[in-house]
């Protein structure tokens, strides 16, 4: 930013009009001309205006520049997820008072928009990004800074659930503008909620590829885990190979003492062995994956990582064992409800009914509200996965009718 434009924007912070800075010196016009660059201010002007604005302007400029370098750090260091220069910097941040410049303001409020997402404070989140209908906000905004609002928009419909309204955002991104690659990874997550696969697949690569070339090891099983999930939705691939890759992954995780990646990695793999209906192995995974989170504050991941193992052990172990199950049921369906996710509620309910009221009821459960809901929610493997699971429940029904 040249000297003009940061003296318009202190002048607008100190609440002057144009005519009140140049009061007795010079016309509003003429400060206008060297507020947009088109005059050279002189040193007798400078001066002038550091008394106007009691301020020295060339020192504040000085900080000015620092700031920007520390947001555009801040946003680096979330990429990176290096949690103690995070907080670090968003503290030096937040103790600047240039920050209230609008310029820089609506930088900050967007990256305070992702901090608070890290810390799955959605709602928080969202009250920052709806600053951004805001007409006199949004004049004041960098080019790279709507490009910014795209990328955390779709992250934040990514964390709400709404992957279409994500890709939606996250396509509108000017890649002339906004370089960062990282928002390959958001759109592959998206494409994989929505079940395309083949388009997940080559978004993880592009992310896995810059997450490599900038040594950010943990993002890179970030990238290759939902690489690795795409991989496992091709009929065409071998099972043993993902298993292998998995393993592989899992280790990097042990070595970075990863712990929280690697309960994701065996709730994927958990995942993965359940489509095929190797009930045992699935059990083994989601155990894992259980074992590793069941300490831990509740989250969406922690949700489906408690179904997991909750289903998988009910499908090995049969009704004998059901008892010491219904206690974590009831957890599932507590934080189902306060996440205000009803379908994953509804799965709670259906293991409920498993418990109480014995097979027959679990699968007519499945057949009358999962499958037709899985379709709704678009939850195609999932809907898959039940319709094969009945399937082969009237199957076994029919031979022991046969037999008897």
């Amino acid at each position: 930013m040249d000297i003009g434009a940061f003296i318009k924007y202190f002048r607008i912070y100190k609440g002057m009009t144009q005519k009140q800075m140049g009061a007795g010196v010079c016309t509003p016009g003429h400060i206008s001309k060297i507020e947009s660059g088109h005059l050279q201010v002189t040193k007798d002007k400078v001066d002038l205006f550091n008394q106007r604005l009691h301020i020295n302007i060339e020192k504040e400029l000085k900080v000015f520049k620092k700031l920007r370098l520390d947001l555009e750090l801040w946003h680096d260091v979330m990429i990176k997820q290096v949690n103690g220069k995070i907080e670090l910097l968003k503290g030096t941040i937040e103790q600047n008072p240039l920050i209230k410049i609008e310029t820089l303001n609506g930088t900050y409020k967007l990256l305070k928009a992702r901090y608070l997402m890290m810390k799955g404070e959605l709602k928080e989140a969202a009250f920052y990004l709806g600053q951004f209908s805001n007409k006199r906000l949004s004049f004041h905004m960098y080019d790279y800074d709507f490009q910014l609002y795209y990328h955390f928009k779709g992250m934040y419909e990514l964390e709400k659930g709404n992957p279409q309204e994500a890709i939606t955002y996250l396509e509108k991104i000017d890649r002339d503008i906004y370089s960062n690659p990282e928002s390959y990874y958001h759109m592959s997550m998206g494409y994989h909620k929505l079940g395309q696969y083949d388009k997940s697949l080559g978004y993880s690569q592009l992310a896995l590829n810059y997450f490599k070339e900038t040594f950010n090891f943990t993002r890179c099983i970030d990238a290759a885990t939902i690489q690795l999930a795409a991989e496992g939705k091709n009929v065409e691939g071998s099972l043993q190979t993902l298993v292998e890759k998995y393993d592989e992954l899992i280790q990097h995780c042990d070595n970075l003492h990863d712990h929280r990646r690697k309960a994701i990695l065996y709730l994927n793999l958990g995942g993965l062995y359940r489509e095929v209906m190797q009930d045992g192995k699935a059990k083994e995974a989601f155990q894992s994956a259980f074992g590793l989170v069941k300490h831990e504050s509740p989250t969406e991941d922690y949700v489906s990582i408690l179904f997991g193992y909750i289903d998988s052990s009910l499908n090995v172990d049969g009704p004998v064992n059901n008892e010491r199950f219904e206690s974590l049921i009831e957890e599932g369906l507590l934080y189902s409800r306060t996440m205000k996710a009803s379908y994953k509620e509804h799965l709670f309910t259906m293991l409920s009914i498993r418990v109480h009221e014995g097979e027959e009821a679990y699968y007519q459960y499945m057949e009358n509200v999962i499958i037709p809901l899985s379709k709704e929610e678009r939850q195609y493997s999932q809907c898959n996965y039940y319709i094969q699971k009945l399937y082969n429940h009237h199957q076994l029904d029919g031979k022991k009718e046969c037999i008897s």
